[in-house]
């Protein structure tokens, strides 16, 4: 089916990255070297797969999950909800009652999780942020069918715990995870249109990806 954008203004949502200060390491190498000011280079790349702000798939944590190439672009792309949280606390959670009251979550909505940590990527602190309940995220999936969700922070998931509900929960729906997202503050309205879209790399847990929103025109 074709997915048409709305007219507005576009906000990137993805942090610029720096070779060699990545925390999730990125190095880039000149494959040739050019010599005078025209002339065609090529690089190899090394990276993780969760560097700068990307989009975790089912493979992720599930041996049998999808992987980066079967995320259906209708599931990144597409109607958004911000949800503000941005007053909530380190290590804080967000509650299901949080996240009813944020805003009206449609069916088949893609949620966007704003805390306002995006200014403490790439610093020591990348980590510091609140966390959904296992009782939310159980509602967004099973009840609400969220095609994606998305984040300022750096995850998502229970704090404390060892076996990762959350991330299980979404990715046992095939439902994948954006996460270290960018100027979710710069959004004016709180229903935008989501572009987040990965690399198509068979057998990749993760990607990277170049995330926008088309924010509406008043």
């Amino acid at each position: 089916n074709a997915i048409s954008a709305p007219r507005g203004r576009i906000v990137d949502l993805t942090h610029a990255l720096y070779p060699g200060k990545e925390q999730y390491t990125l190095e880039v190498s000149r494959r040739n070297e050019r010599h005078g000011r025209d002339g065609d280079i090529m690089s190899a790349v090394y990276l993780w797969s969760h560097v700068g702000t990307h989009v975790e798939a089912p493979l992720h944590f599930l041996s049998d999950g999808g992987d980066a190439a079967s995320l259906k672009i209708e599931q990144m792309m597409g109607p958004a909800i911000v949800l503000d949280f941005r007053h909530k606390d380190v290590n804080e959670p967000i509650t299901l009652a949080d996240l009813q009251a944020a805003g009206d979550i449609q069916v088949g909505d893609r949620i966007l999780v704003m805390t306002g940590r995006h200014i403490q990527y790439r610093t020591p602190k990348s980590h510091d942020r609140p966390y959904l309940t296992e009782e939310a995220v159980r509602w967004l999936v099973e009840d609400r069918k969220i095609r994606c969700l998305g984040t300022d922070s750096s995850g998502f998931e229970v704090r404390g715990v060892d076996h990762h509900p959350n991330h299980l929960l979404m990715f046992g729906a095939g439902i994948p995870v954006i996460e270290c997202m960018a100027n979710l503050v710069e959004l004016k309205h709180q229903r935008v249109f989501l572009i987040a879209l990965p690399l198509p790399i068979v057998g990749l847990d993760a990607s990277p990806v170049r995330a926008i929103a088309i924010d509406p025109e008043d």
